[in-house]
C-alpha cells in the first residue's frame, strides 16, 4: 500500500473521528496507481487482479485462462471461477476488452485503460469517547460511509473507493473466509484484524 495513501486514511479518520476498516489491498497494484492509462477496478468488473509478483502485469486485471501464471496456486481456481461469471460465453461486458495475443496477452482493459486493484472498505464506524471503535447504527454507517468515500477519493485524486463497505451489502459480501483487515482510527491509531466470513457470504 502506498505510504501516502496510508496517510490519507489516517487523515480522514481524524477529520471525521471515525474508524475505517480496509480489506488488505493488493500491493502489487501500487506501481500502476495514478498513472495515465490505468484506472481502478469498478463494480462492473468481477474478474480478479493478478497476484503473482513475477508476472509482468501483476496487480492488473488479467484473464486467468490465457495467463494462469498471473495467479498464485492458491488463488488460480477462484480467479477462474470469477472469470467465468465475468466473461460468460467468452463475452465481456460493454466497454471491456482482453488482449488475446502479443505483448499484452491476457490483459483486460476498460475503454482502453488497464485496470488495477481498487480499495475495498470492510466497515466504517464512529469513534467512541475513548477514541476506540464505537457503536454505529446501520443508518449512521450509511451516512458516515458517504462522507468517508467522498473525502478519500478526493484526496486520492482517483476513485479508489468504488462501492459501499462489505458489511453494508445485504445479499452477501465478497470477503474471503479469513483475510487481514486494516483499521485506521483517529490520532493515528491502527489495528490489524481478520475477517472471518462464512462461505455462503461470498456471493458479492
Amino acid at each position: 500500500m502506498l505510504p501516502q495513501h496510508k496517510e490519507i486514511f489516517f487523515a480522514v479518520a481524524q477529520q471525521l473521528n471515525c474508524w475505517i476498516g480496509l480489506r488488505e489491498p493488493n500491493d502489487l497494484a501500487d506501481q500502476w496507481i495514478g498513472k495515465p492509462g490505468f484506472v481502478p477496478k469498478g463494480v462492473s468488473c468481477k474478474a480478479k487482479t493478478s497476484d503473482s509478483a513475477g508476472f509482468q502485469f501483476a496487480g492488473l486485471v488479467t484473464d486467468p485462462t490465457l495467463c494462469p501464471e498471473a495467479f498464485q496456486q492458491k488463488t488460480i481456481e477462484d480467479a477462474r471461477e470469477k472469470w467465468k461469471s465475468f466473461a460468460g460465453n467468452n463475452q465481456l461486458p460493454g466497454g471491456y476488452t482482453c488482449e488475446k495475443n502479443g505483448r499484452e496477452k491476457g490483459l483486460v482493459k476498460y475503454h482502453g485503460n488497464a485496470i488495477h486493484a481498487d480499495y475495498d472498505l470492510m466497515a466504517v464506524s464512529n469513534a467512541g469517547a475513548d477514541g476506540e471503535i464505537g457503536y454505529t447504527t446501520e443508518e449512521d454507517q450509511k451516512g458516515l460511509f458517504t462522507r468517508v468515500e467522498r473525502l478519500l477519493n478526493m484526496r486520492f485524486n482517483t476513485k479508489m473507493i468504488q462501492h459501499g463497505s462489505e458489511f453494508m451489502f445485504k445479499d452477501g459480501v465478497g470477503a474471503k473466509e479469513t483475510e487481514s483487515v486494516y483499521f485506521f482510527g483517529p490520532n493515528r491509531k491502527f489495528k490489524l484484524s481478520y475477517s472471518s466470513m462464512p462461505k455462503k457470504a461470498m456471493a458479492h
